[in-house]
């Protein structure tokens, strides 16, 4: 089935559904990584290398997926990447229970693997999908990725109160991921994302970006500006994933207001993502990601506050809103033009993983030090420097290669 087989909307909603997967899929680990901590008897520092080795893995399977998504497309990619994630998060499960730290630290680089190689071949399939439609869709097929992590996260926190167990919870959620990856993700194009494939004419195919094209691509001064933001964007995002719920903890709240902390996080992700298409079609693009980092760093600041204002699921609310549309809308930046859009959405993946790889440990070591709300000084001033470089995210004229 080619893409021009089934309708842009059918196209949209499958995509929509397959971003949902993924972000139920990485909410699932971070709705119990208090517990997993617990049960692996790690302490803050040792925990930023355990999220380290997550990041590792992410980032392995991102370089690993980009050849093999300009070969296949990016429907076998998914299917494949989602379909052993669900098994690597199920092992977690078990090596955690057991407090089988090397067996646990195999399967957390498994889990991301799988989740960086989905992660590239999903945000290619939605730029291909946003590049098609008049209307700003990134924000929303994002707003999936929330939708799926409040979903994880709501069941997260049931099975905190309810007493069922980590392994219980990950054996549940890795069957539900398996049976929605292959409703979903089987009937989407089989030429997206593809290179060279039989529904090009010659013409098309005289137009494919070369290995220079693409390796130039790395030197573009837009696409590496709009780079630096989306690292803001994403340690601010990884931040609260990776540390809030732990951090709340440390401060003295309980396990369940924690996880209900990144709960109402990735709502108010969801909300903003779901309802941001709007916003960004009246602002414009540039205007919205300002307006949108600055809400950011304000709901950070609050949470860092927790212990002078006590309003972390405010804070939470805030970081999750502003944090919404900043990755959606960087890459709708660098895929302007179909030839390349691959190629400089892989950039910002690997920007992305790299603040993953770098983030977890630097401020789990800074948290050992000085605290985890003085760590989230970090992110905080880190966004706000990539505002800097707002301007490469307006539009710009693409230039066709046949000229």
């Amino acid at each position: 089935m080619s893409k021009q087989r089934i309708s842009g909307r059918t196209w949209y909603w499958l995509t929509f559904a397959a971003f949902g997967v993924q972000g139920l899929y990485f909410s699932t680990w971070v709705s119990r990584t208090p517990e997993i901590q617990k049960l692996l008897n790690l302490d803050t520092a040792q925990m930023g290398l355990f999220t380290l080795a997550m990041a590792l893995g992410s980032l392995s399977g991102l370089l690993i997926s980009g050849p093999i998504i300009a070969r296949f497309g990016t429907r076998i990619v998914l299917i494949c990447a989602y379909s052993a994630g669900a098994v690597f998060l199920a092992a977690l499960g078990l090596f955690a229970e057991l407090g089988a730290l090397p067996l646990s630290t195999i399967a957390i680089v498994l889990v991301g693997l799988s989740g960086g190689s989905g992660g590239l071949a999903i945000n290619i399939e939605g730029a291909n999908v946003d590049r098609e439609s008049p209307k700003s869709l990134l924000p929303s097929l994002h707003g999936a990725f929330s939708l799926g992590s409040l979903l994880g996260g709501a069941i997260g926190t049931i099975s905190i109160v309810a007493g069922i167990s980590v392994l219980t919870n990950f054996l549940v959620m890795s069957v539900l991921v398996l049976i929605v990856t292959l409703v979903v993700c089987t009937p989407l194009p089989r030429t997206s994302g593809k290179h060279v494939h039989d529904d090009m004419n010659t013409e098309e195919i005289q137009t494919v970006a070369t290995a220079r094209d693409r390796r130039q691509v790395w030197r573009e001064p837009q696409t590496l500006m709009v780079a630096f933001i989306v690292i803001g964007f994403n340690l601010a995002e990884g931040t609260a994933s990776n540390w809030l719920p732990i951090a709340l903890v440390d401060a003295g709240l309980s396990a369940a207001i924690a996880t209900a902390s990144y709960t109402v996080f990735a709502g108010a992700m969801a909300v903003g993502r779901l309802s941001g298409g709007p916003i960004v079609d009246k602002l414009g693009r540039s205007k919205a990601l300002l307006a949108f980092a600055a809400i950011t760093a304000l709901g950070i600041l609050i949470v860092i506050l927790t212990g002078w204002i006590a309003l972390p699921l405010v804070g939470a609310a805030l970081w999750g809103l502003g944090n919404s549309i900043g990755f959606p809308l960087c890459v709708s930046a660098v895929s302007e033009d179909s030839r390349l859009a691959g190629t400089r959405v892989g950039v910002l993946v690997i920007a992305s993983n790299t603040s993953g790889i770098a983030g977890p440990p630097l401020l789990g070591f800074i948290g050992q030090i000085a605290g985890l709300f003085t760590a989230f000084l970090v992110p905080f001033f880190l966004l706000l420097s990539g505002m800097l470089f707002n301007k490469a995210t307006r539009p710009h004229t693409v230039v066709d290669a046949r000229r």
